[in-house]
């Protein structure tokens, strides 16, 4: 009844204006400018004055235009408002059939003869958007054992967003992009489906590695995300796993500096008169620490010597390829390298390079107790402007990354588990 009331009230204010210029002549509006909008649909709603309903129908024809295309992207109830007459229309419903498509529709009605114009004559909108778009929430993520894989549902906008409505999702492994097969390297721990109930926001399934030791090339899950057509592909629509050997769940954890190999007396006797700025090599100090978040693949540097010229920030960590590396001793070791996305590839206070990925290189070794394994780790990506920076004038840096991969190059310290 309160609906009904507000409908009158509102299409007496519409007529007004033309009832005002001529109180004989019968007036007719369309109420709004734009349509009233459901979840699907478009109501547009005529109002009629200075004329009573009676037995002879009234036609108000209707004209649609816009981007969008009649049959395909929508359908209409009726293509005339009828005043009076056994089956009268004072409303006119489209429906969106394709959601999503950004494209636009007006109508606009056609008055009989003898009719004013009322305020609105053209009503318009923009058809309707997808319920929600979904969203990984991160788009890399590495694994030593299990991990979660996040999603949400979001805007267009990518703010998070709620639905009235359950909404399923499934998890769709890439068999053309993943090189690790689901049954044999890896599996759901549970399910590939997941329903985000109604009024909330997000979901998680978990994988899982099946081996502790991955089988070379067969490392890598490429994870896209199915859903109805109602809904929409989010801002990050796929997400690559690299799969770890087990050991590396070790990492997880904040690590404190324990010895430097590299320091400047070994690199003096290393290079001799061919280079300078030795002083300048980073030394040893206890108060170096970082932290790897491997749920969220992120390493969080808190360096007080001047490896805090290269480590410059928190970075996405990512698995790199596996390096035969020559140690300071002289023998050759396979070492697992990570690219870092926050890095000052110059090493320098006073010059920031433009290109902030570097790969570092890193390995467990043992420890003074077998349950607290020491980490080596290698800087083993820079050309440094700041301790000898001759170095890259006589070309000694490769030309590709990891370019400081060599002994007398790179810098090697080793940390332990706080």
């Amino acid at each position: 009844m309160k609906k009904i009331i507000t409908i009158l009230f509102m299409a007496a204010a519409l007529l007004t204006a033309c009832q005002e210029e001529s109180l004989l002549n019968p007036a007719a509006s369309l109420f709004t400018s734009t349509p009233e909008l459901t979840d699907t649909t478009a109501i547009f709603r005529l109002a009629v004055a200075n004329i009573k309903a009676g037995d002879k129908a009234i036609t108000f024809p209707v004209r649609f235009e816009g981007t969008a295309e009649r049959g395909v992207d929508y359908s209409v109830s009726a293509d005339a408002f009828v005043f009076g007459g056994e089956a009268p229309v004072d409303s006119i419903v489209v429906t969106t059939l394709n959601l999503g498509t950004d494209k636009t529709l007006s109508l606009t009605v056609s008055l009989p003869e003898g009719f004013e114009a009322g305020k609105y004559l053209t009503s318009e909108y923009r058809l309707h958007d997808k319920f929600a778009y979904v969203s990984f929430s991160r788009g890399y993520a590495m694994t030593a054992d299990s991990t979660d894989l996040g999603f949400q549902l979001t805007g267009k906008n990518g703010k998070v967003k709620t639905f009235s409505k359950p909404v399923k999702i499934h998890m769709i492994v890439d068999k053309e992009k993943s090189t690790a097969e689901e049954g044999v390297d890896f599996e759901f721990s549970d399910s590939s489906y997941f329903t985000i109930r109604e009024g909330q926001t997000s979901g998680t399934l978990e994988i899982k590695s099946l081996k502790s030791v991955v089988e070379p090339g067969r490392d890598k899950i490429v994870m896209n995300l199915s859903f109805k057509d109602d809904f929409g592909a989010g801002q990050i629509h796929e997400m690559e796993i690299d799969l770890l050997d087990g050991i590396w769940s070790d990492l997880d954890g904040t690590w404190m500096a324990h010895a430097m190999v590299t320091d400047s007396l070994y690199m003096e006797e290393y290079w001799k008169e061919t280079a300078s700025g030795y002083r300048l090599i980073p030394e040893f100090d206890s108060d170096d620490t970082f932290t790897v978040d491997m749920t969220n693949s992120i390493l969080d540097p808190r360096f007080s010597s001047s490896f805090r010229y290269y480590f410059i920030g928190q970075s996405l960590m990512r698995k790199g390829s596996i390096v035969d590396l020559e140690l300071p001793d002289g023998a050759t070791v396979p070492m697992q390298t990570f690219l870092i996305d926050n890095t000052n590839r110059f090493f320098s206070n006073e010059e920031k390079s433009d290109d902030k990925e570097s790969y570092i290189g890193l390995r467990l070794i043992s420890g003074e107790t077998e349950d607290k394994p020491l980490l080596d780790m290698y800087v083993l990506d820079h050309t440094s402007k700041s301790f000898m920076p001759e170095l890259e004038a006589a070309g000694k840096y490769s030309p590709e990354k990891p370019v400081a991969a060599s002994p007398g190059l790179y810098l090697n310290l080793v940390f332990s588990k706080e």
